[in-house]
């Protein structure tokens, strides 16, 4: 692997192999992705309000359940309404776009970091970055964290790009970045570059860096010109719904007060965040000790100062949730990405012992839980309600021995690749088996029922309510929207708990029952 210092050319073509991997890790992102059902309560309330845009034809807001929707400006709907219309209302098409982001972040990342220190160095990026568990996790979600983190990565690249040639071109793309991130998830996608470029200056004494890029009226009608004609629409549409409801409740108030129960301790995101990189979290090892030159690259500097930044400000906010902490991608991946130039045999042992330990409890847990369910741990035990589909010992034990033997033909074999392509591809296998094993487990674990009930209610014409949760996702199977909480309805969805005395029930699948309170024709 070349040196940090060193630059090489990307004047060549890309060779047939770097074309075969990134086709390769689009096909790896899209391994499943439509097979499990959606996750309540996130992925269920993006997909039924692009579900709900479409069916209205009212492509300029959300509702969700009749009530509008403010949780997230408009771009990620429109992203997933155009999926919806190419493939039709399902898993594949609502988490489509959240694939493709983060491809084409890895791509970005490559291409980046192949400029800095070669090609070979740019794909084993790319590959970090679809193979860590967040990052990975982001990919199949229906949600914006996947869009908002490509965004935030053509920011990141671009914003360094700046800083080491001065060049208004990259400081005028990194605007139309940002203002495409105001259009997915909000102020964050302006808050992250801009902070990360005030902290550079501050530490370096570049002022005049940070003034050209304040000064530029370019940039900012860039920005601009990309965000700003929606959320002038919004603003005119909704007044002070829109204002109340996504700036102060979806914005400073998430900042300021926990929401939904998602609150946590200051040190929340040292404990997440190794897990969001794992298998690759124990490369970071590589620079214990090594801070000044770690400090002392220009390039591996800015990473940092954007991953602490991200980190810190995130540790500060009242809500927490793990996906926060892939906010920090673009300098997490590049951080472990240099550590292979600085990693030693031990750290590329390590990182093999922690990836098989690491795949070992993703799939073994599901089995102890399944075969001894007393050892469930209180907490979760309300999330397993359902109860648990089998996943048979054998299936945990193959695939287990999958990367063992990975390892061992890579090793064998292939000396001369060395251990940072071993663990490329060891990486790999494990996040197939995430997706075609473990992924489908848990979704169909936990949100089986809800499906199914969905499924078989959609020809219903009655009124569906819900108590005792929040499922979104039964709407989006269903094809039809569930009424607001409180509103009179024909039938409900509740857990088997919930239901009354002397209800008629019309549906069950496992504990999730659609009753009726009082005697009535079926529907």
């Amino acid at each position: 692997m070349p040196h940090l210092d060193s630059t090489p050319s990307l004047t060549a073509k890309p060779p047939i192999r770097a074309i075969a991997l990134a086709l390769g890790l689009l096909v790896f992102l899209l391994l499943g992705l439509g097979s499990p059902p959606l996750f309540d309560v996130d992925e269920g309330a993006f997909s039924e309000a692009t579900r709900g845009m479409l069916s209205s034809g009212d492509w300029g807001h959300t509702t969700l359940n009749g009530l509008d929707r403010f949780d997230k400006p408009i771009g990620v709907y429109w992203l997933q309404a155009i999926s919806g219309v190419l493939l039709g209302p399902t898993e594949l098409a609502m988490r489509l776009p959240s694939a493709l982001a983060t491809w084409l972040s890895a791509l970005a990342l490559w291409r980046f970091v192949a400029g800095q220190w070669g090609v070979r160095t740019g794909a084993w990026a790319a590959i970090i970055h679809v193979t860590s568990f967040g990052s990975w996790a982001m990919a199949h979600a229906a949600t914006a964290d996947a869009v908002l983190g490509m965004f935030l990565t053509l920011s990141a690249i671009d914003l360094w790009r700046y800083l080491q040639t001065e060049d208004l071109r990259a400081l005028r793309r990194l605007a139309l970045w940002v203002g495409a991130g105001l259009l997915v998830k909000g102020p964050v996608a302006l808050l992250i570059p801009a902070a990360s470029l005030f902290i550079h200056c501050l530490v370096s004494g570049q002022w005049a860096v940070f003034h050209k890029a304040l000064l530029d009226v370019r940039a900012w009608l860039c920005m601009l010109a990309m965000a700003l004609p929606w959320y002038a629409y919004a603003v005119w549409r909704h007044g002070e719904d829109f204002v109340q409801g996504f700036i102060l409740k979806h914005n400073v108030e998430r900042f300021t007060a926990p929401m939904e129960g998602h609150d946590g301790h200051w040190l929340y995101f040292v404990i997440v965040a190794p897990i969001l990189w794992m298998p690759w979290t124990p490369l970071l090892l590589a620079w214990w000790g090594r801070w000044q030159a770690l400090w002392g690259h220009a390039l591996t500097r800015q990473a940092l100062i954007w991953t602490v930044f991200v980190l810190v400000f995130f540790s500060f906010s009242s809500t927490k949730l793990p996906h926060y902490g892939i906010y920090a991608a673009p300098g997490v991946v590049l951080l472990l990405t240099a550590a292979l130039d600085r990693m030693k045999t031990w750290h590329a042992g390590l990182c093999a012992v922690a990836l098989m330990a690491w795949q070992a409890l993703l799939v073994g847990l599901p089995w102890v839980w399944m075969t001894f369910p007393e050892l469930v741990p209180q907490a979760l035990r309300p999330v397993f309600r359902h109860g648990l589909d089998p996943l048979p010992l054998v299936t945990i034990a193959t695939l287990w021995g999958l990367l063992a033997l990975t390892l061992l033909i890579w090793r064998t074999r292939m000396p001369r690749l060395g251990f940072a392509d071993t663990l490329s591809a060891m990486a790999l296998v494990h996040g197939t088996v995430l997706a075609l094993v473990v992924w489908p487990w848990w979704a169909n674990t936990l949100q089986g029922p809800i499906k199914a009930l969905g499924l078989e209610a959609r020809n219903w014409p009655s009124t569906v309510g819900q108590i005792g949760g929040n499922w979104p996702s039964f709407a989006f199977y269903r094809q039809q929207a569930m009424l607001p909480k409180g509103n009179p309805a024909s039938l409900y969805l509740a857990p088997e708990s919930q239901v009354p005395p002397g209800a008629r029930v019309w549906a069950k699948n496992k504990d999730m029952v659609l009753f009726q309170p009082e005697t009535a024709t079926r529907p």
